[in-house]
């Protein structure tokens, strides 16, 4: 390893017996087009800036931020294969599970050791990220260490990967706040909350990628991404407190506030069962409520914006 082992690190007990289950399913928050966006929206902030040039450094020759940010979902298939990833899987063999954190949606803030949150959550990778382009840390290369931040940006800005549903393991069927060993069992960010004919499609994938379909209309990365810079305005609360470095634990405990609205009103209606596989112990048949795809649209809007924002003021948190 270049600096702390992270190869052992695990979810707190009460979660521990469910992360192998949780990583076939967690996917790429906003899927390719949501993190493209992010990318982009956050090279056009950092334009004529240090931080764009120092950026540049860094990646390739025509390799954009955009093309960055996909790169930590790219390397979740087994047959992809180039020069960056085989080094990386072989220091980093649990990467997968550095793209969320499990905390219950009902929690107030991001709190390192709450049951759901875990050594090598989404919230803290995001940290070390930060530390290794500051050059405090060598868990990562600094080519690692970028892309991954543009990556994982993106992911906390999908609230679905910050914040999960519990469900009561018997009727009457409700969410709950994990309490003890027993009692209750997590919905893995959404993915065992199914919907639609045969139960195909679930929640996690809805936020990833039909919530952004339903805001990008017809758009192509580059346009939305300028649509979104020029009609978006940025707001106070989009800044952070404080050192760069804490900066990720403030979005984290943001996101739990849009995690709780996400949940809001959708009705648990049946207990599933594992999947035909079993490669998911528990699901559950959930209905949407009347207009969640108009308020899905309008909060992706506006997550996608602040993460690009968000994403270029971390830059040039770093890169003055």
């Amino acid at each position: 390893m270049k600096g702390i082992d992270l190869r052992h690190a695990v979810r707190g007990p009460a979660i521990a017996g469910v992360l192998v289950a949780g990583l076939s399913l967690q996917i790429g928050a906003f899927g390719e087009s949501g993190h493209r966006v992010t990318g982009r929206i956050a090279e056009l902030h950092l334009t004529g800036s240090r931080a764009l040039q120092e950026v540049r450094n860094i990646l390739r020759p025509q390799e954009t931020l955009a093309d960055a940010a996909l790169w930590a979902d790219t390397i979740k298939a087994v047959t992809y294969e180039d020069e960056d990833t085989g080094p990386f899987r072989l220091e980093h063999p649990s990467h997968e599970v550095y793209h969320y954190t499990d905390l219950p949606f009902q929690a107030d803030r991001y709190d390192p050791d709450a049951p759901g949150a875990h050594f090598t959550d989404v919230v803290r990778m995001t940290g070390e990220c930060i530390r290794v382009l500051k050059g405090t840390s060598r868990v990562f290369t600094k080519r690692e260490a970028l892309r991954l931040l543009a990556h994982y940006v993106g992911d906390m800005h999908q609230p679905l990967h910050i914040g999960t549903a519990y469900v009561s393991a018997t009727e009457p069927l409700r969410f709950v706040v994990p309490q003890g060993p027993t009692g209750w069992h997590m919905a893995l960010g959404g993915n065992a909350l199914r919907y639609g004919p045969d139960d195909n499609f679930n929640l996690h994938a809805y936020w990833d990628s039909r919530a952004v379909s339903l805001a990008m209309g017809t758009d192509d990365v580059a346009a939305y991404s300028s649509r979104l810079v020029k009609e978006v305005p940025i707001v106070p609360s989009w800044n952070a407190d404080g050192d760069v470095e804490s900066w990720p634990v403030q979005w984290a405990t943001e996101a739990l506030v849009h995690a709780k609205e996400l949940h809001k009103d959708v009705r648990l209606v049946a207990y599933l069962g594992p999947d035909p596989e079993r490669r998911t112990a528990h699901r559950w048949r959930i209905e949407l409520p009347p207009g969640y795809d108009a308020a899905a649209s309008a909060r992706t809007r506006t997550q996608l914006a602040k993460a690009g924002y968000r994403l270029a003021a971390t830059l040039k948190a770093i890169w003055p």
